[in-house]
This record gives C-alpha cells, structure tokens and sequence, in this order.
C-alpha cells in the first residue's frame, strides 16, 4: 500500500499558500482542499481525512491534484450542464431600469419585467424565477397598489406623486 502524499511546500509555495489562504474571496471548498495541503507536509492521509471530515480518497485526489498541477488544481472545476439563462449582466440590467422607472414614478411587477426582459434582450425566464434573483440580490422595487382607483382620479394622482416627492426629500 503506498502512503507517499507526502508534500514539501518551497518558500515560494508557502508564501501562496498564505496569499490563497488569507484572501477575502476564497471559496470554502478550496480553502479545505488547502488546509488538506497544509497537513500534508506533516500527517497521512487518514489522519487529515479524519480532521477535516472528508474520506481518505478524496484527501488523495487533492493531494494528487496538487502534486500534478499545484495551486491552480485546487480551484473548483466547471459545472457542466447549461449555463444560467439569466445572467448577471441580465439582473443588472433590469436593477437599471427599476431604478430608472422609480424615478419617473412608474410601478413594475415581476410578470411585467419578464415581458420587458424578452422584448429588450430576447431573455425568456419564469417572472418567479426574476423575483427570486433580485431578492437574492437583496434589490427590492416598488410594489402594485391593490386598487386602480389613483389612475382614474388626477386630484389622487397629484397626492400621490406629492407624497412620493415627500418620502424622497
């Protein structure tokens, strides 16, 4: 039975590790794989399965992983299947034009924005699945009134455009 995953980081490999370790966007399953590499150099891999929670082969994929390709073998992989229909740059802009509608005063709804989205830039999605990602962004735009009752009445539309000037002085 082999038992050589032994790792012996140069200078230059420990001062990346740090910089990898200590960096603000380090994903958590990469910064396992790299305390799996830091225990290494000092344990066997049933040792460091045990300490960090994961089965033995998968310390000796990292560890073989990192002999092969070092630091860049640590970083997730690409997921397969399709990628995302909505994009970032998608959600961007629909937060663009909410923001740009609230100022001309005009209300959005989800099902609304769905029609926008695909008559702006040909994106067909589910208007749940757009309300989801904006909460998930934490972006809130303005809810429907229940009643219509403001768009036949100009002495209501007034009060209300005054009231929203109010909230926004």
């Amino acid at each position: 039975m082999a038992t050589g995953y032994r790792i012996r980081l140069t200078v230059e490999q420990q001062a990346e590790w740090a910089r990898r370790w200590w960096a603000a966007g380090t994903p958590p399953a990469e910064r396992e794989r790299l305390e799996m590499v830091r225990l290494a150099a000092r344990h066997s891999v049933p040792w460091i399965a045990a300490q960090v929670g994961r089965h033995e082969q998968t310390v000796r994929r990292v560890v073989t992983r990192f002999l092969a390709q070092g630091f860049a073998g640590l970083a997730d992989r690409p997921r397969t299947g399709r990628p995302p229909t909505l994009t970032a740059a998608h959600l961007a802009a629909v937060e663009a034009h909410l923001d740009a509608a609230a100022a001309r005063g005009e209300t959005w709804t989800s099902p609304r924005l769905t029609t926008w989205l695909a008559e702006t830039h040909g994106v067909r999605v589910n208007h749940e699945y757009l309300g989801a990602r904006l909460r998930a962004r934490k972006y809130r735009w303005k809810r429907t009134k229940r009643s219509v009752r403001h768009k036949a009445d100009p002495a209501l539309q007034t009060q209300a455009k005054a009231d929203l000037e109010g909230l926004t002085a």
